[in-house]
């Protein structure tokens, strides 16, 4: 993806002027010349009326989330969001998350329900876009669909950039046991999530932390940044460049890191089932053995250790048992599994 400016002219930009007019009683004097250059200046400076964008949004995120929120902010600023493009998505990252995104978009804007990225710039072209705004899309936009707006995309991501970059930010700061996660709206460039910055917000990261809790956070955060973001469009600014020595990547995980070790610390083995976040159609939560049971195991919650002195079971051992809470030793201690369900894959399947 690229930072492209076309010429495409705003059909949305008006101007009005507004003239006075009056008649001049006929005992009244003509005013001299400079009398009516006096009258004819203005007393106070009066700014133009703002300029109205047309926006198109691309996006495949549940609910039609980044489609709603842009809305909010571009109804707002006075922009208005003219069309949007969602997809099922390229093979590796299928999803029917597309058709939530089309139930959300209101009457009178327009919808492309899309596989073929070459095809999208003659279909876009009729609604002369003025600006692209990306947020959760599998493919990777063509050039062509980037040069028609003329103050170029930008892309939302889910991320402290330039950590992060990839389609899985907030899964990977959850496995590497990060204090804090974040947001950033930056311009689209050739490459993925490289662009400039126009706007960063810090979100912090706690032991109890994971989807349920992160995304509320992270979305609370996205309408003041991405005013912000346009704002320092309007002003023709480009953003602060990212450091590409500080940049790591958030790829997909590996199909071993779904199955459980009950020998690995709690911690990790926390860590690990509250990374898997739910990531399109990858279903959420780690996969373990408990009692000869496999279970998809969504949310633990670590527990303080035991006293040293304490003999130590071994990992694997549950420890506590109810319909509500699954305690199993680990490695390093012991950790609650808090929502399971259970899975019809034979236990011997699961570390193949």
């Amino acid at each position: 993806m690229m930072d492209t400016h076309s010429s495409v002219p705003s059909p949305m930009m008006t101007s009005t002027t507004v003239a006075a007019s009056g008649t001049i009683a006929p005992e009244q004097a003509l005013p001299t010349d400079s009398e009516e250059d006096a009258r004819m200046e203005p007393t106070q400076q009066v700014d133009p009326p703002p300029e109205s964008w047309r926006v198109v949004v691309f996006t495949v995120i549940p609910g039609g989330a980044v489609y709603r929120l842009a809305d909010q902010v571009l109804s707002a600023m006075g922009h208005q969001l003219v069309g949007v493009v969602t997809t099922p998505g390229p093979k590796r990252r299928r999803s029917t998350t597309y058709l939530e995104v089309v139930a959300a978009v209101r009457p009178g804007v327009d919808v492309l329900v899309s596989n073929h990225p070459a095809r999208w710039a003659a279909m876009l072209a009729p609604l002369q876009p003025d600006l692209i705004i990306c947020g959760g899309f599998p493919w990777r936009i063509p050039p062509a669909v980037l040069a028609l707006p003329r103050l170029g995309a930008v892309n939302l991501h889910d991320a402290l950039l330039p950590r992060g970059r990839g389609p899985n930010a907030t899964g990977w700061a959850l496995r590497n046991d990060e204090s804090e996660t974040g947001f950033t709206i930056h311009r689209l460039t050739p490459e993925f999530d490289t662009g400039p910055i126009l706007a960063q917000a810090r979100v912090p990261l706690t032991d109890e932390d994971d989807a349920d809790t992160i995304f509320p956070r992270i979305e609370a955060v996205i309408p003041e940044l991405l005013r912000t973001a346009l704002e320092r469009m309007a002003r023709g600014e480009v953003g602060e460049p990212q450091d590409e020595a500080a940049a790591t990547e958030a790829g997909l995980f590996e199909d071993a890191w779904r199955t459980i070790d009950w020998g690995r610390p709690a911690r990790t083995i926390h860590n690990q089932v509250r990374s898997w976040i739910g990531f399109r159609d990858i279903p959420r939560g780690a996969v373990g053995v408990v009692d000869g049971t496999t279970l998809q195991i969504v949310k633990t919650r670590l527990l303080p250790r035991p006293d040293a002195a304490e003999p130590v079971p071994v990992p694997g051992t549950v420890l506590e048992q109810s319909p509500k809470l699954i305690v199993v030793q680990c490695g390093e201690g012991p950790l609650a599994i808090v929502a399971w369900h259970t899975l019809t894959i034979p236990a011997s399947r699961v570390d193949s």
